[in-house]
């Protein structure tokens, strides 16, 4: 069997120095709801709400939005990061924290974008109740913005503006 020796290198030990601080550097980044929103008309969880439609809950389909986000851009995700700390030249708990941040931004927009464009009979249409409800609030200009009633994942838009991040270090 072929062996490969190796010599002993002048700078070795920065080198391996160098990857066991890289290897120290733990960054995570979380996308989704994490702060403390409520809806203002019933004080329900956002995030709550935002598990229900990607789950289904009570009848209601799953409606995998998170999920479908992931499956679809982590390797984008991944190479920003990868982009980044490229591009900042050193790799640094700091510059590691800014790609994780950048990243992270990205995800949202992702997020809100897959929220957003989700099909109206992914896996079925609204119900005949809820098209009904959404039809009648647009009828009064209960919001900002005329609601679609077909529109799946988007009432208020309490949810789809809800979307955050946090990028911590572990």
């Amino acid at each position: 069997m072929p062996t490969v020796t190796f010599k002993h290198t002048k700078g070795g030990e920065k080198l391996e120095e160098r990857l066991r601080r890289l290897a120290s550097m733990k960054v995570i980044a979380r996308v989704g709801f994490l702060d403390r929103a409520t809806y203002p008309d019933s004080n329900m969880s956002v995030a709550y709400v935002a598990y229900c439609n990607e789950y289904g809950f009570n009848g209601n389909p799953p409606r995998p939005f998170l999920k479908e986000t992931e499956r679809k851009n982590v390797k984008k995700w991944a190479k920003g990061i990868r982009q980044h700390l490229i591009a900042s030249g050193h790799i640094t708990q700091a510059n590691m924290m800014k790609a994780y941040e950048a990243a992270a931004l990205v995800a949202v927009g992702d997020v809100k974008r897959t929220i957003q464009k989700w099909p109206h009979d992914k896996p079925r249409p609204n119900s005949e109740k809820t098209i009904m409800r959404k039809a009648a609030r647009a009828r009064k200009g209960k919001h900002v913005e005329a609601i679609d009633p077909m529109q799946v994942l988007i009432d208020s838009g309490t949810m789809i503006s809800s979307v955050g991040y946090e990028v911590k270090k572990v």
